[in-house]
């Protein structure tokens, strides 16, 4: 019975793939090969944010972005995946076999590596030896490498969570030292959404209520902090 029901899977996936294939290839032919194809590793941030339509909403024709999304701060999975590229890692999922109706995902020129404040406090010593790992790994594959500081959380969130606005901006700290040592672009997201210099927690106006995620008025001032890099770097 069991077998039964995965040939009948296997046909319908075979059926709607077919189908959703020409819809694929007719979509793919409006990127151009000179297309700069950016991935987005991170968590929540980039699905909030929709950087799959950034392009469309800031009219930069010659970008697209691709999100994957990882909830934990240990990304080397993912990342290994995305460096094999145009191959893929055999999974005996419905999402490995609707893949074969699809063209086959492209390695990224550029990789934006993104934690959330949710990791913090944690292991910064691994966090550090990690993300060095990561930008070697990147440039071997011929990936350019792009780091980003963490969106710091409210006063107000760091009160229910001690320590986790501190663990944040150690390791922007950091992040923004090893970037400027290896010549890495750092995107400082820190910067865009903190009070002040003085006062690095999260502006409360950019908070979606709980003083760790974003609304709307943060993706706007993101979008064209975003452009700005892009095009200056």
């Amino acid at each position: 019975m069991r077998k039964i029901s995965f040939v009948l899977m296997v046909a319908i996936l075979i059926i709607g793939g077919a189908l959703m294939s020409v819809k694929a290839l007719n979509e793919s032919k409006s990127v151009t090969e000179k297309s700069v194809r950016m991935l987005w590793l991170g968590a929540s941030v980039g699905k909030a944010w929709e950087l799959s339509k950034w392009h469309e909403r800031m009219k930069v024709d010659l970008v697209r972005f691709e999100t994957v999304d990882v909830y934990a701060f240990d990304k080397t999975e993912a990342l290994k995946e995305i460096i094999i590229r145009p191959q893929r890692k055999f999974r005996l999922t419905r999402s490995y076999l609707k893949g074969f109706f699809f063209p086959l995902p492209k390695k990224p020129n550029i990789l934006i590596i993104k934690e959330c404040a949710a990791y913090f406090p944690g292991d910064l010593e691994m966090y550090e030896a990690l993300i060095s790992s990561w930008v070697l790994q990147c440039k071997n594959a011929g990936i350019k490498p792009v780091l980003s500081t963490v969106v710091p959380v409210t006063q107000e969130h760091d009160k229910s969570r001690p320590g986790r606005l501190k663990g944040i901006l150690v390791y922007n700290d950091w992040i923004k030292k090893f970037s400027a040592e290896n010549s890495i672009l750092c995107l400082d997201f820190e910067s865009v959404l903190r009070i002040s210099e003085d006062n690095r927690s999260l502006n409360p106006e950019f908070s979606s209520g709980d003083g760790l995620h974003l609304n709307s008025r943060a993706y706007v001032l993101l979008d064209e902090y975003l452009r700005d890099q892009i095009t200056l770097k």
